[in-house]
């Protein structure tokens, strides 16, 4: 009898801590809920579609994930999810010009979704669900970047505390990123990491935020398509906020001071580099200027241009970043030179006195062979009356 109660406690043991070490590790890692999608809404604001509407209505993939999720999970979420459907809640536009129809669904959804948090922790993703492995390849430090402004979006967005960092247990997509999607936003990254050297806009960061979106491993290749070329015009637009205007300009003596107008469109401070460059040397012109331009103005920046010899040259305007790397597209400068110098004076006065002394001579070597004729002439008359 002892050896059978002996016997079963140490089962009943086992059992209890067999049962402690399965809550224990339960503890540790609960449920992980991850609500991500791709982009549905254009950097004008207009949605391409409807179908979020349809996923976080009634009944919708959205509204099921928050409404099924567990009390105590571990919530993973997109900020561009959340604020597009925040967008969403107070009115939307789908292409090309329709009005939204589940204004009512987002707002009840939202509802939802910050009941069915209520005091859990929250992670966010980086903004447009990109590739985490993709993204750390093309810059570790821009990816923590990204992490922390997602964060902190997402915590406006919700209005509840959110961390930067993400769970150890979050499995990663195994879907492979395309060829063009690596591409196009290797290109777009590149050109806004240089417009971001030469102003702090807001507009630029927000669109290098939203382009992480082409990153997303759930993008079809016809998304990636459409979002790239999306993207491409709109950075396009941006990078040409900042130019130099084309001009024309005649120059009528040796020294000449050239007034070249730069723009700055953006709602903030740009400072470029001004270089210039003559097809010819009928012209020298200073070159590598740095100019400041304050938000949404022009200003005139007088560069100092000597003429050599009179004629027609083009000379090619662009910018430059403080760190080298040109900027944008260049523009023509079309100079006419029409002057006379004080060598070119001279040398005219000399041939002027020149050609005056010439002519008197010629004047008088004239007149005097008149004369000389005129004298044998009567010579002549004299000898035959004799």
């Amino acid at each position: 009898m002892k050896r059978k109660f002996t016997a079963f406690a140490i089962l009943a043991l086992l059992f209890f801590q067999t049962q402690s070490m399965s809550l224990s590790a339960g503890a540790t890692t609960p449920p992980i809920i991850v609500l991500s999608d791709i982009f549905h809404r254009e950097v004008n604001g207009k949605f391409t579609d409807d179908t979020l509407g349809e996923s976080v209505s009634y009944f919708g993939e959205l509204y099921q994930q928050v409404s099924d999720a567990p009390k105590n999970g571990l919530w993973v979420i997109d900020p561009q999810l959340i604020e597009e459907i925040i967008d969403m809640s107070d009115g939307y536009t789908v292409l090309p010009n329709n009005e939204g129809q589940s204004v009512e669904s987002a707002k009840a959804f939202l509802a939802l979704l910050r009941t069915s948090i209520g005091d859990g922790q929250v992670h966010a993703l980086p903004y447009g669900s990109p590739d985490l492995t993709a993204r750390k390849k093309i810059s570790d430090a821009e990816l923590a970047q990204i992490q922390s402004i997602s964060a902190l979006r997402l915590a406006r967005a919700l209005d509840i505390p959110v961390s930067a960092g993400l769970p150890d247990a979050l499995s990663l997509s195994k879907k492979e990123l395309s060829g063009r999607a690596k591409n196009s936003f290797s290109v777009l990254n590149k050109t806004l990491n240089k417009i971001g050297t030469i102003t702090a806009d807001t507009e630029v960061s927000e669109v290098a935020l939203r382009s992480n979106a082409l990153l997303n491993p759930e993008l079809s290749q016809k998304q990636v398509q459409y979002l790239a070329i999306s993207l491409n015009g709109t950075v396009d637009r941006l990078e040409r906020k900042v130019k130099v205007l084309p001009g024309t300009y005649t120059l009528t003596s040796t020294n000449e001071e050239i007034p070249i107008t730069i723009v700055n469109e953006f709602a903030a401070p740009a400072e470029v580099v001004l270089i210039l460059h003559a097809e010819n040397a009928r012209i020298v012109i200073d070159t590598a200027k740095r100019v400041i331009l304050d938000e949404n103005s022009r200003k005139q920046v007088l560069i100092t241009g000597k003429a050599v010899a009179n004629g027609k040259v083009r000379v090619e305007a662009r910018l430059e970043t403080i760190n080298g790397a040109r900027y944008g597209e260049s523009s023509s400068l079309q100079f006419t030179i029409s002057m006379i110098g004080p060598v070119i004076t001279w040398v005219m006065v000399g041939a002027g006195i020149l050609l005056v002394g010439a002519s008197g001579i010629q004047i008088y070597r004239r007149a005097r062979r008149k004369s000389d004729q005129s004298q044998s002439k009567e010579l002549g008359g004299i000898d035959e009356r004799r």
